[in-house]
């Protein structure tokens, strides 16, 4: 177990998924963990974190966070996101301009504003996904993939201009997880689709399973634990496989 006693987490999209997962095994390992996310009933479940309720497509809430934050930030974790899987040429500038805001505007924000709440020894860890290299028949994901390819750089972009200062920034790039939100996207496909889906499991996944939220916080905790301390600016696939081929 990691020990993260008397550190400060901060998680954006902490109320479910890869996100929530991340929260309850930082608070754990005995770190203080305030989340950001949009659902006030959601966020009132969660009585044993500090919490915030922003809605990150909206870039004026995005730009009040820093009056809400009153202590050092040790770890920040830009988790949040969107994604719809549409067609290209169906693709509508409102969803083209949510994907934007939600997944590369607000991590670029957010980070900005955290940084002076930052010193010697912080580390940023982004949530990208293998979207941002890789495709996958059936699954048409021009925003989504032009997002977190744009919070890839980003990442290497911020280890290069925050080394100096010794704060780390690092991504981790999952494969396909059962998370609400995955199950939110399947369920959008038809009975020939899902069905086509969970026969190529085992073609697009040589461990022969998708991931769960608990292999992606663990390498999280990892990332952002002392034992990590001369890594930055990496993309870290975790996905079964996937990207082998």
């Amino acid at each position: 177990m990691h020990n993260f006693k008397n550190k400060h987490v901060l998680i954006t999209g902490g109320t479910s998924g890869i996100g929530l997962t991340i929260a309850q095994n930082f608070y754990q390992a005995g770190a203080h963990v305030t989340i950001i996310g949009r659902s006030k009933s959601k966020l009132a479940k969660l009585d044993k974190f500090t919490t915030l309720c922003i809605d990150l497509s909206e870039q004026q809430s995005v730009l009040q966070l820093k009056h809400h934050l009153t202590q050092p930030i040790d770890h920040l974790i830009n988790n949040a996101a969107i994604a719809e899987f549409t067609e290209f040429s169906s693709c509508s500038a409102k969803q083209l301009n949510d994907h934007i805001a939600v997944n590369l505007a607000a991590p670029f924000l957010i980070t900005q504003q955290v940084l002076p709440f930052m010193s010697k020894g912080s580390s940023i860890l982004n949530i990208s996904s293998y979207f941002s290299n890789r495709m996958l028949n059936n699954r048409p994901s021009s925003m989504y993939s032009l997002t977190k390819g744009g919070l890839d750089s980003l990442t290497k972009a911020l280890a290069f201009e925050l080394g100096p200062k010794q704060i780390r920034v690092n991504a981790i790039a999952p494969g396909t997880v059962n998370t609400p939100l995955f199950i939110s996207n399947i369920e959008k496909l038809n009975t020939e689709q899902k069905q086509t889906f969970n026969e190529k499991i085992s073609q697009l996944y040589p461990l022969n399973r998708i991931g769960n939220t608990e292999d992606i916080a663990n390498l999280a905790l990892f990332i952002s634990s002392p034992m990590a301390s001369w890594m930055t600016g990496s993309i870290v696939n975790i996905d079964g496989g996937l990207t082998t081929h």
